[in-house]
């Protein structure tokens, strides 16, 4: 963490894709269990701003300012660290869940799949650990065995599973 405590100090970020500006010097920081709430208009660049955090842009996009994470400039990692990042220490929910499940996989088998690949854990322990975390959330296994499907629970409940 930075001297000042900020966790995450987005700076004069700025965003063009395909040559056409999309983000121009955003800046905002946080401390850690700070939550905030970016507010704007369709369209404004709320989720392209959340995009540039996570480094989930296209190909085509060009970047400026400094994002700084736990002290790193998120916009220098290679995506091989990024992909060791996500997840374990910074993560977004997606405004419709629907777009992060893939509707042709149970609930258990994704989020087991998430837990698996940054934990390296055996499948039966990741079942275990998916279990207990969609418990946590409010989705017990009475109602919501892992066996269910997206499209069986409401948007609600898949952004649950996501978070």
């Amino acid at each position: 963490m930075t001297d000042r405590g900020t966790l995450l100090d987005v700076r004069n970020l700025s965003l063009s894709i395909g040559g056409r500006p999309i983000l121009k010097d955003i800046s905002f920081a946080m401390r850690p269990g700070e939550v905030m709430g970016l507010v704007g208009e369709s369209g404004s660049g709320k989720s392209m701003t959340a995009l540039s955090i996570m480094q989930l842009l296209p190909h085509s996009a060009v970047t400026s300012g400094t994002i700084q994470f736990d002290g790193t400039d998120i916009l220098t990692r290679s995506e091989d660290e990024m992909c060791a990042l996500r997840g374990d220490d910074i993560g977004m929910v997606f405004q419709e869940p629907m777009t992060a499940l893939n509707p042709v996989k149970t609930i258990g088998e994704q989020v087991a799949e998430g837990i698996r690949w940054h934990t390296g854990c055996p499948r039966a322990e990741a079942l275990e650990r998916t279990r207990a975390i969609l418990d946590r959330v409010g989705l017990p296994e009475s109602r919501f065995p892992l066996s269910r499907y997206p499209h069986e629970l409401s948007g609600g409940q898949r952004q649950r599973v996501v978070i």
